[in-house]
């Protein structure tokens, strides 16, 4: 095992070589700037306005996206994966600002950025192929209901006493909403939906900013802003672990390893089914390392945690990115800003990042595409809701859970039925009878030919179905197992299947299996060869027939030969 990792690890060295020259190449340079500054535009203020959502100072945000979007870029797995805050991480770095501090926030990065590059060398990432797609879904629409739960109030100019938009009805009155904030906040959400209609490659999110914040200038102090920003860089330094509390700390940063890895991960195999990219195979868990490394620097520059964001890295391909410069350059136009800009991004408007974040809520329930699934499978629509409403009302990881247990359940309830037909038949493929005076002497001759047919999934849910075709004697000579019918098949019906061959090949038979398609892949993995003596693995009845002709046919010359072969006596030994 550790000369395969150290085989894999040679592999992604090579490969990562080869798409760093990629980046400097005049080729690919100009599309690759392209999608950068486009990306850029849409990152900085998304960055901003998660940070402070986060219950974070505004720098904090683009400095996690400058750094982290550096590492990341530089080492993912997946080449094309724009990494920094996102929106799906935001309520829990809030919980974890107020149980623990900023100081809390900065060693649960750290630890974060550990355990992912430890999932990543233990070759976890794959698992998330597993997730069902409604949970995937019901998982962002609750981050959509989260967000909008909590920016609402700073749309309308609460007072931040007022932290959810659930909790007005308990506050009863005497609260005022500032009539401008709320101008500011709607002004960003007409910019960021009505643009695109009248032009698509205007960055409508940072032209609604910028002009929420000219107009907010025209306005009083009383007017909530982002406020200072520290100039340049903090020096980086580990992160103080000195009066941590590791049991209340541990658990809030496994559910958030959890989360910024499944996330990067569907987002990058999201970045696959991009049209034009489907040659494009992430290695995810190279990009659980990456998104580790990216923590780990993030955390120590003072940070919060990042992820893989699907929408700006959407956007990155849209705008020209062919190769990981477009996901550097971007970072490095923050990092410009960082240095450079700290005072026009303290001017922004508060209002106007609640409206940004308001969109995006809204874009994550993505509710044209619940209207579709309702209109194709209801039953999942079910799923996505019981979880979307779960991670917004109870816990993130309860969510999860109560989603994959209902999908299962669902599965369980609409599941076929596994069925076998068996047939005693001729060579030929004819129907057998036996004679009458075998009958009557109870005579246990073996049938020529037995046709066993499956229909329905086997998998660990049907265990031992094929337990009863052997159950009844004689065993035949040569067993047909017909697969054609099986739309599935996992690693117990593998052994299911693979019993009953050794069974029947112990008693000197002959089996083949009629199987296509991924039931014939696994099986061909699991020895099946194409064409033996005793064990073959065929394409269709007909084929199956024709084999068994041609194994009798030589079985029974080979039987004659041994039959006509004289018989030498052995010399008698004489006695001295």
């Amino acid at each position: 095992m550790l000369e395969h990792h150290s085989t894999g690890a040679a592999a992604r060295a090579r490969l990562l070589v080869q798409d760093w020259k990629q980046m400097v190449s005049p080729k690919t340079f100009g599309q690759d700037l392209s999608g950068a500054l486009t990306v850029a535009c849409v990152a900085l203020p998304l960055n901003l306005a998660l940070a402070v959502a986060s219950g974070l100072p505004a720098s904090v945000g683009l400095i996690s996206g400058a750094i982290a979007g550096v590492v990341a870029g530089l080492l993912g797995g997946s080449r094309l994966q724009v990494t920094g805050p996102e929106a799906a991480l935001v309520p829990i770095v809030l919980l974890l600002v107020q149980r623990h501090g900023i100081e809390g926030m900065v060693v649960a990065t750290f630890l974060c950025g550990l355990f992912q590059m430890l999932l990543g060398v233990l070759r976890v990432g794959r698992l998330a192929k597993l997730l069902p797609a409604p949970v995937v879904r019901g998982f962002m629409a609750g981050i959509g209901l989260i967000l909008l739960n909590s920016q609402l109030p700073r749309l309308l100019g609460l007072p931040k006493s007022i932290g959810t938009f659930s909790s007005l009805p308990a506050q009863g009155g005497g609260w005022m909403m500032h009539a401008g904030g709320i101008a500011l906040g709607v002004l960003v959400i007409v910019c960021m939906v009505g643009l695109p209609y009248v032009q698509r490659r205007v960055p409508s999110v940072l032209v609604g900013l910028v002009v929420a914040t000219l107009i907010g200038g025209l306005l009083g102090p009383e007017l909530a802003r982002v406020g200072s920003l520290p100039p340049g860089l903090p020096l980086p330094q580990m992160p103080s672990l000195a009066g941590v509390e590791w049991s209340a700390l541990l658990p809030d940063v496994l559910s958030l390893t959890l989360l910024a890895s499944l996330g990067s991960l569907m987002s990058a195999s999201a970045i696959d089914q991009f049209p034009g990219f489907e040659k494009e195979k992430t290695d995810h868990d190279q990009e659980l390392m990456a998104q580790g490394m990216a923590n780990l620097a993030s955390s120590l520059f003072g940070g919060m945690p990042v992820m893989g964001a699907i929408v700006r890295s959407s956007v990155s391909i849209q705008a020209g990115a062919r190769t990981r410069a477009a996901s550097v350059l971007h970072a490095l136009l923050l990092l410009v800003v960082c240095l450079v800009a700290g005072a026009l991004v303290a001017r922004v408007p508060i209002a106007a990042l609640a409206g940004i974040l308001v969109v995006v809520g809204v874009r994550l329930l993505d509710l044209r595409g619940l209207r579709n699934l309702w209109e194709q499978e209801r039953s999942q629509v079910a799923v996505v809701a019981v979880t979307a409403i779960v991670i917004a009302s109870v816990d993130l990881l309860l969510g999860l859970g109560a989603g994959v247990l209902l999908s299962l359940a669902l599965l369980l309830r609409a599941r076929p039925r596994t069925e076998i037909q068996t047939r005693i038949l001729r060579l030929d493929g004819r129907p057998h009878f036996r004679t009458l005076g075998a009958a009557v002497a109870e005579q246990d001759e073996r049938p020529p030919l037995q046709r066993v047919r499956v229909r329905g999934p086997l998998d660990f849910l049907s265990p031992g179905v094929l337990n009863t075709v052997l159950t009844s004697q004689p065993i035949p000579r040569y067993l047909v197992l017909d697969l054609t019918a099986v739309p599935y098949l996992d690693a117990a019906g593998l052994e299911d299947v693979l019993n009953l061959r050794d069974c029947l090949v112990m008693r000197k038979g002959v089996v083949v299996v009629v199987a296509w398609g991924e039931v014939e892949r696994m099986l061909a993995q699991g020895g099946f060869p194409r064409q033996s003596s005793s064990v073959s693995l065929v394409a269709s009845y007909d084929a199956a027939l024709e084999h068994i002709a041609r194994s009798h046919k030589a079985a029974a010359a080979t039987a004659g030969q041994e039959a006509a072969r004289p018989v030498r006596n052995r010399a008698p030994v004489l006695d001295s």
